[in-house]
Parts: structure tokens; C-alpha cells; sequence
């Protein structure tokens, strides 16, 4: 019988062999999202398991168990089928109650076999000459020399392995180690290539380490022309992965397979305490446990040592120290209601730019798209209000606003002009124009390439003054002015938010979703409670498998035999009541 597994490996290699993204290759299978194939209740039931996290709790298998088998099957049947991916080890039962997928746990495994081969010293040293001229450059570039902590990572990541990487706090300079390593590679004869996962870090990246400036793109888009052969990556290639720690498994498995099959080198730059990825992930911290890692401390992006303070506080999980900071310096602000701190956030933002500039203050939200697009909408109301854009507007069929000349905007899909280099989802850019005819003209960032768009294309645009924080991790400011303490609130993003600016954040925090009784003071403490809640990716190797390591039950090994122990309850609500007290005999009597 084909699976829908099959028929998506046929998708992708003709994606592959053509250029084209899966949907397109499917279109050009002539099908449709619509006309696909139903997918086995099996593996309905593992994608959704892992869509977000690679551990679940046994609870969560029978609930998707049954939601994913609604009027397609009895609710004894579908358990069934969970006790069935149990049996036959496609779901794993792990430590504590926690479970895993066969998949997730293989993805795992080789990330870090590979991780383990490319640590090995191999003769890749860029050397101590490429290095020197390296940082001769990039202190001319700066203004100033590297840090001895700069030097010592420079020395590190460019070391003869193949596989290094560089961690270091928000604002800690990692860029300018990053643009020195690239050029010392360079000066070793080497190919250098940046990738992130999302567009507008992947840009910033080549604007803030000049050397790879024109040599950056997504992972994605790296991977898919790697294998089609429109982007060679060999031996002789550096490969540079900024804020590694939103890779999810998928893409940290596809990266370090095709730097292992090629030859090639990884350097990966980032955070674990940042944002992680949004699919199942947490890696990164795996990654630099198995490889060279070079670790910078000293925070260059603020010279206010409260700030800096205030900053190590949210990283700890400690934010009451850094709300305080805030709250006494009056960049804390309330407002009765979530609609009324946005409205105040924009007009805060509208003052701080016409100070430092529009692109020199971030305006930043953790909460849902539709918010972010009334944050857009109300700043651009502003600004026409002060007579900054253009008088025609062109129209977007999925929001209520539209688009004039000098608005600040950002691509949400891939953008393939004819003959020229895609324009990467997440791309910032200004409108530069817009015709009589109704097509834009985008100067983008970091180029200055002039894309025009008409058409059906226009509607991948949306305004980008304010920004979801997923979107700013990796940038730098002058001052952030924040939106937060909903429900999607962590610590995570409160550093991230916290970490953006050289010169401090104003917090817009509404009364009702911190409640309404008592004073603002008591409400900061409810605002850190959310803060110290973290969002952090765990892979599943964090925990082991039951029965491992000469105790009990080998579980590689065919299906399940019961124990007398305490981690059958891991598989209780599962399991029927009188076959459990057999196996609950039978362990017994072992």
C-alpha cells in the first residue's frame, strides 16, 4: 500500500531535482492540498505529537489519539491504534512519565553522532596568519579592537575541527566574532556562507558581519540548493548559523547531514537562555556539548551597568529584580486594558523615533498577529498623519490596511522575481514607490536591491514597524519600546525584548490581564510570575528510555514485556485492566 509517506519523498526529490518547494512540486504532480491522499491515522496521530515539542506527556497520546480519529473510528479503536504505535515502538515511553517518537529520538541521535565525528581535528585551522589579518580588518571596520575574549573565540571557532561553536549572551559581540572568523576563512581559501532560520535574521547577519554581506540566506533555502546543485557546498565551504538555537530538529538534522556528507565546516553562533525554536527542538545545548565551544561574557551592546544588570536578572530567570529596574526608572507603564497599552506603545514609538530614527527603535510584541498588524496600522496612521508617506495606497486582501510609498515593510512568503535571486520570507524593506498602476517598488535592506512586485505578489507584503519578538531576535537598536505580559509571555522573550536596545525599554503592560485588585507595585510581581514561566525546547534525550542500561527490559529490542515497576504508568491509561495485572504478575514473579 502507498502512504502518504511514500507519495511526499516522490514530492520532495521532484522538488529537489526542479528547484521547487514541496506545494509546488506538488502542483506539479497536478494535486492540491485538497486532493492529497488521506495520511494513515498513524502518522496524523506522531505529527501532531510532535508538531510543537519532541516529549509529551502519555495523557497527551490518548487525546490526540481520540481527536485525530473523531467519526473515523470507535474511541476503544483509536486507543487501540495508540496501544499499538507503543507496541511497535513508533511512540517511546520515557523517564518520568514522558514520551517520545521513535522519529524524534532517531533525528536526535544522529545529530549528535554527527556532532561527535565533525569534532574531530581534521586539519582545518584557518591559521594564525588568516587570523591576524582577520582582526587587523575588522578593528578598522569597528573602530576599535577585538576584546581578549573575542580573540581567544576567534581562535576556537576556526580551529582545525569541523564542527565549533560560539555562545554568548544577548549583546556579548558575538557578530564581531563572526565577521572576524569569516574573514579569517577567507583568508584560509575558503568559500564562506550565513544562514538562519528565518529571512530577516539571515539579512542582518550579512549586514552586521560584513564579510558575508551577499553570501546569506535561510537554512531552508541553502539546504534545498546545496541539493539541487544551484549552490555548491564542499569541502572548502564554512558554514555560518546565526542564532542556532531556533533550529528545531528538522532543520538542525538536514544542516549537519549536508556539512557531513560534503566535507564542509559548521560554525554555529548562538544562545540556549534565547528564544527557542518553535517546533521541537533544543539541540543547540546538545550541539555545543559534543564540539568545541568558545563562550563570550562581557556585554558591549549597553554601557549602563544597571542595564546590564537588569538584562542578567531576566537570563537567570530572576525578573523581579529586572521589573524593578524598570519600574523605578519609570519605563514601566500601565494601562487598563490590552488596546490601551498597544495605543500608548505606538505613540511612545513615534516620539522615540523622531529622536533616533524609525529603524533605531523597535517596536516589539509577544502576542498574536492579529495584535501586531493593530500596532502596524496605528503607526502608520501616525506617520500619514505627519505627512511621511505617500498620498496612493495600494490595497492587501488580508488586512485592513494598505501600503504607501515609505512605509517600512516585511515579506512573509518567498518572492521569486524572474531571472533574479528569491527574496527570502521575512526580508525588511521600504516602499520606494508606487505606480499609477498599482505595483510597489521595495528598496530592500542590508542590498539596497530594488524589487518590484504586482499583483497577487503584493499581498506576501505587511507593514513591519512593530515586529512579533521572534522576528528581532538578533537585532540591535537604539531604545525597544515593548508590548507584553499576556499569556505568551515567558522568560524567553522578556530577555530577548529586555536585550534589544543600547540605551533601555519601555514595558506597555496591561492592568486587566494582571488583575484588577490592588496597586501597579503588585501588579509587577504578577508581571514577573509570567516572565519566570519558560518556553524552552527539551530534546528527548534529555531522558532515558526505562529498562536501559542492563535494567530490566532491553527496548530496542521488539515490543513491549512488562515489569514490576513504577514507569508502567506510563502506559496505565493505555493498557486494560486485566491484562495489566497480568503483566504486573508476570514482573513480579521475575
Amino acid at each position: 500500500m502507498t502512504t502518504r509517506r511514500d507519495l511526499e519523498r516522490v514530492w520532495a526529490e521532484t522538488g529537489r531535482r526542479h528547484g521547487f518547494g514541496s506545494r509546488e512540486a506538488l502542483q506539479l504532480l497536478g494535486g492540491s492540498e485538497r486532493t492529497r491522499p488521506e495520511r494513515p491515522v498513524e502518522d496524523r496521530i506522531e505529527a501532531r505529537l510532535t508538531e510543537h515539542h519532541a516529549v509529551f506527556q502519555a495523557g497527551d497520546l490518548r487525546a490526540v489519539a481520540l481527536e485525530q480519529t473523531v467519526g473515523e473510528m470507535a474511541p476503544e479503536e483509536a486507543l487501540g491504534v495508540a496501544r499499538g504505535m507503543v507496541r511497535d515502538r513508533r511512540v517511546l515511553s520515557l523517564e518520568d512519565g514522558r514520551m517520545t517518537t521513535l522519529d524524534v529520538r532517531a533525528r536526535e541521535q544522529a545529530i549528535e553522532r554527527r556532532a561527535a565525528t565533525l569534532a574531530r581535528p581534521v586539519g582545518r585551522d584557518a591559521g594564525v596568519t588568516a587570523r591576524e589579518r582577520a582582526v587587523r580588518e575588522v578593528a578598522e571596520r569597528i573602530g576599535g579592537p577585538l576584546s581578549p575574549e573575542q580573540h581567544d573565540a576567534l581562535g576556537i571557532v576556526t580551529g582545525p575541527e569541523r564542527a565549533t561553536v560560539l555562545v554568548g549572551p544577548a549583546g556579548t559581540g558575538k557578530g564581531v566574532v563572526i565577521d572576524a572568523a569569516a574573514r579569517a576563512e577567507q583568508h584560509a581559501g575558503r568559500q564562506v556562507i550565513g544562514v538562519a532560520v528565518s529571512g530577516s535574521t539571515a539579512e542582518r547577519l550579512g549586514a552586521d558581519s560584513t564579510a558575508l554581506g551577499g553570501r546569506t540566506s535561510t537554512l531552508d533555502a541553502l539546504v534545498a540548493r546545496a541539493n539541487t546543485g544551484s549552490v555548491r557546498v564542499g569541502p572548502d565551504t564554512t558554514v555560518f548559523v546565526d542564532e542556532a538555537g531556533m533550529l528545531d530538529h528538522r532543520r538542525m538534522d538536514a544542516l549537519t547531514e549536508l556539512v557531513e556528507r560534503s566535507g564542509a565546516k559548521l560554525i554555529a553562533v548562538g544562545d540556549g537562555k534565547q528564544l527557542p525554536s518553535i517546533g521541537p527542538g533544543g539541540m543547540f545545548d546538545r550541539l555545543a556539548a559534543h564540539v568545541p565551544i568558545a563562550e563570550l561574557a562581557d556585554i558591549r551592546r549597553t554601557q549602563d551597568p544597571a542595564e546590564r544588570r537588569a538584562w542578567a536578572a531576566l537570563r537567570a530567570g530572576e525578573p523581579e529584580r529586572a521589573m524593578a529596574h524598570y519600574f523605578n526608572r519609570a519605563q514601566l507603564h500601565f494601562a487598563d486594558t490590552r488596546d490601551e497599552a498597544g495605543e500608548a506603545a505606538v505613540r511612545h514609538w513615534m516620539t522615540l523615533a523622531d529622536k533616533h530614527g524609525i529603524r533605531d527603535v523597535a517596536l516589539i510584541a509577544d502576542a498574536s498577529n492579529k495584535e501586531i498588524d493593530r500596532l502596524n496600522a496605528r503607526a502608520q496612521h501616525l506617520r500619514a498623519q505627519r505627512g511621511e508617506l505617500g498620498d496612493r495606497e495600494v490595497a492587501l486582501e488580508h488586512t485592513h490596511y494598505g501600503l504607501r510609498e515609505g512605509d517600512v515593510v516585511a515579506f512573509t512568503t518567498q518572492h521569486r522575481p524572474p531571472d533574479w535571486p528569491r527574496v527570502e520570507n521575512g526580508t525588511r524593506g521600504q516602499v520606494a514607490r508606487v505606480d499609477e498602476h498599482g505595483g510597489l517598488t521595495i528598496a530592500l535592506d542590508g542590498s539596497g536591491r530594488r524589487v518590484r512586485l504586482t499583483g497577487e505578489d503584493i499581498d506576501s507584503l505587511r507593514l513591519a514597524y512593530a515586529q512579533h519578538v521572534y522576528r528581532q531576535q538578533g537585532a540591535t537598536v537604539e531604545r525597544s519600546v515593548v508590548v507584553s505580559g499576556g499569556w505568551q509571555t515567558s522568560k524567553e522573550t522578556a530577555y530577548v525584548e529586555a536585550s534589544r536596545a543600547r540605551r533601555g525599554t519601555d514595558w506597555f503592560i496591561a492592568r486587566d490581564e494582571l488583575g484588577t485588585e490592588g496597586q501597579d507595585a503588585r501588579r509587577v510581581m504578577q508581571l514577573a510570575g509570567r516572565m519566570r514561566a519558560t518556553r524552552a525546547q527539551v530534546p528527548s534525550l534529555a531522558y532515558r528510555e526505562p529498562y536501559q542500561d542492563g535494567v530490566g527490559l532491553e527496548v530496542s529490542r521488539g515490543p513491549w514485556r512488562s515489569l514490576a515497576s513504577p514507569s508502567r504508568l506510563i502506559r496505565s491509561f493505555l493498557a486494560d485492566p486485566s491484562r495489566g495485572q497480568q503483566d504486573h504478575a508476570r514482573g513480579r514473579g521475575r
